[in-house]
């Protein structure tokens, strides 16, 4: 009998392993980008009947402003253009980022830039399009090999001509509104995001089967290092790539909330600002499992959760005015709670545990590792006030609530955007290879 226990807690032990890895679920940024691309055109392929009966209100601006948004992503994190794949070079990544701002003071600001962003966001779907469709049969590597192997690699390659030809369609009537019937275009795009859904499932079950890994996280050590600096491969993780995004994501907020206040600047678009950050919360959560330095399994809860998030953030981007009591204490409640696990995870539990079980010798910190500490503590301390100042005006509205917010609000948003850039300066200096003050 002690025997058969013994070999049943040897089998238990041995399996755990096996059981973490199958409790997370494994999400390339490529397929989490395409999960939320779904996403969008399927939510807004359904909105879009109610839109057209005049029952919800529509913010087109601030809806091609997100899909910018997300396309921006995919240059930043993969160096997936509308031309094709290229080396995700500085350059890359510092177009990327342009291209995302746009969308975003698009998303701010719907009313003064929906020519310019329909025009580009058509532009982007076209030209994908077709270039897409071009190169899935003519290049050597894709459809041609895709066609003799059964399987998923068949699928693929449907998938792909699918999402291709109806993208073409897409990008003409984006670029000449009116030629097709709402309705009809609503029916266009549901069908468009259950193809993309179909499309990351693809690559999802193929990357798999055919590659240990698809994603690259970190350039190839054999590069040349010859050359200008833009146009090398970056070091930048998905992980930075994200937080760098969200940096100046919120410096840009902070300053234009710091102008509204002032009466520089019209008021903006608060419904977009909040399901722009919660649709930020959503891919972080899908490809990285992680908030604001705290990490999380990618178990399917919580992939259910982030695909929740974004599809409210979604929403709130596409149909103004319906969510926003929804979604402003829900992403103070997150700041909060992450603020206060940032701190717990990375400061005080390692300095509370570093004094009950001091070293026989102390230890040296270098420099650098106290910057990203102080950063790390600023970031979560922040974070916290950024959240308990979202939800004051809905608890104190008439005694402390609105002063705090319009006088704190603009100054800890900039803050927080800063000290994301400044880990993310620090954190590549920690690298191997790199150089360390």
């Amino acid at each position: 009998m002690e025997e058969s226990i013994s070999r049943q807690n040897q089998a238990e032990q041995q399996s755990q392993p096996y059981i973490a890895k199958r409790a997370e679920i494994d999400l390339s940024i490529e397929v989490v980008l395409l999960i939320v691309g779904g996403l969008f055109f399927l939510l807004f392929g359904v909105l879009l009947f109610l839109i057209d009966k005049g029952i919800l209100p529509y913010s087109e601006g601030s809806m091609y402003g997100l899909f910018v948004v997300l396309i921006s992503m995919q240059i930043i994190t993969m160096g997936k253009t509308p031309f094709g794949d290229v080396l995700r070079s500085w350059l890359v990544v510092i177009i990327g980022l342009l291209a995302a701002m746009l969308g975003t003071l698009a998303i701010f600001y719907p009313e003064y830039l929906v020519t310019t962003i329909r025009i580009i966001a058509g532009l982007i779907v076209l030209i994908s399009g077709a270039l897409g469709l071009l190169q899935l049969f003519t290049a050597k590597d894709k459809a041609r090999i895709w066609m003799k192997v059964p399987g998923i690699l068949k699928q693929l390659t449907v998938a792909c001509a699918l999402v291709y030809s109806i993208e073409i369609i897409l990008g003409i009537i984006t670029l000449f509104p009116g030629i097709m019937p709402d309705r009809m275009t609503a029916v266009l795009l549901v069908i468009f995001g259950a193809s993309v859904f179909f499309l990351a499932w693809c690559i999802h079950v193929a990357s798999h089967r055919y590659s240990s890994s698809n994603e690259k996280m970190v350039p190839d050590p054999s590069q040349p290092k010859g050359g200008s600096i833009l146009l090398r491969e970056t070091s930048l993780t998905v992980g930075d790539t994200f937080n760098i995004y969200q940096g100046f994501l919120l410096i840009i907020l902070g300053i234009l909330v710091l102008f509204m206040i002032l009466g520089v600047f019209p008021s903006f678009n608060s419904d977009g600002q909040l399901g722009l950050l919660l649709v930020l919360t959503s891919l972080q959560l899908l490809a990285l499992g992680q908030f604001i330095g705290s990490d999380f399994s990618r178990s399917r809860p919580m992939i259910a959760i982030a695909i929740l998030c974004a599809g409210a953030g979604i929403f709130s981007c596409i149909v103004p005015g319906v969510l926003t009591g929804v979604i402003q204490p829900i992403i103070g409640i997150q700041n909060i709670i992450t603020g206060g696990l940032l701190l717990a995870t990375k400061i005080i539990g390692p300095t509370v545990y570093g004094i009950r079980h001091p070293p026989a010798e102390p230890a040296l910190i270098p420099p650098i590792v106290k910057r990203l500490y102080l950063a790390l503590t600023v970031t979560g301390i922040v974070a916290i006030l950024f959240g308990i100042n979202m939800l004051a005006p809905l608890l104190l509205p008439s005694l402390l609530g609105m002063i705090v917010y319009a006088i704190l609000l603009p100054f800890l948003i900039i803050i927080m955007g800063s000290m994301s850039l400044i880990t993310v300066t620090i954190t590549q200096k920690l690298q191997p290879g790199a150089a360390k003050p």
